[in-house]
């Protein structure tokens, strides 16, 4: 598995293969980890990390120079 590190919210994760947990962003997590951790939180948190998850996706699209296309059939 890779660790991009992108959004900056980290949780423990071991990977197979891996001695021990290793701070892993939330995007590169396994899905399990993901489902436990969304568990344990409040809605506001939920909607803390939803905006971090925002902002992470809007500065990947800006670096990258990407937007969704349009739909042609409207």
């Amino acid at each position: 598995m890779t660790r991009r590190n992108l959004s900056g919210i980290f949780i423990f994760e071991q990977f197979e293969g891996e001695e021990k947990k290793e701070p892993t962003c939330f995007e590169d997590c396994t899905e399990a980890t993901q489902d436990k951790w969304l568990d344990s939180l409040d809605n506001e948190s939920l909607k803390n990390l939803t905006k971090q998850l925002a902002e992470t996706l809007i500065g990947v699209a800006d670096f990258a120079g990407i937007t969704r296309k349009e739909d042609e059939t409207n």
